[in-house]
């Protein structure tokens, strides 16, 4: 009884962390596809934000990850540590989204001000803070490598 029952017990573990597995990649491409949205978009004036985003380099970054997460085998033997450098990922990318899209609202809000045009908006903080985020990204993304070798 107790062979079936600890079978039981792994096979559901098993099924449960691929699940789990299955939900934190469609988590991620949905956030890129987000991030994809407002990378897009034209923000005519603003050249520093412009700038930065081809410095950083985000939207190619996201679809290497996303690309690669996508191509790695479904296997039984995934591990506790994989899931949690995955649960990272998810994390950061959805900090970038977050970023990205408070500095597009602060964008959009500049614009509706009387003679924007003769003032830029200031968004220093969240450039500092969206490369911050990109770095973590690259970190995470290299750790997770590392654990899968």
């Amino acid at each position: 009884m107790s062979i079936v029952v600890s079978g039981i017990y792994v096979g559901g573990r098993i099924i449960t962390e691929l699940l789990e597995r299955d939900l934190i990649i469609r988590s991620i491409t949905a956030t890129n596809t987000k991030i994809c949205g407002i990378l897009s978009e034209y923000f005519y004036g603003e050249e520093l934000f412009r700038m930065s985003l081809e410095k950083l380099d985000i939207q190619h970054k996201l679809e290497v990850i996303e690309s690669f997460i996508h191509s790695l085998p479904n296997t039984d033997t995934e591990t506790p540590t994989v899931l949690i450098a995955l649960h990272g990922i998810e994390d950061i990318s959805v900090r970038i989204h977050d970023e990205l899209d408070k500095i597009k609202k602060k964008i959009q809000d500049h614009k509706l001000k009387y003679f924007y045009w003769l003032r830029t908006v200031d968004i220093n903080y969240d450039l500092m803070n969206l490369e911050g985020h990109v770095q973590n990204l690259d970190r995470r993304f290299d750790l997770f490598i590392k654990i899968r070798k």
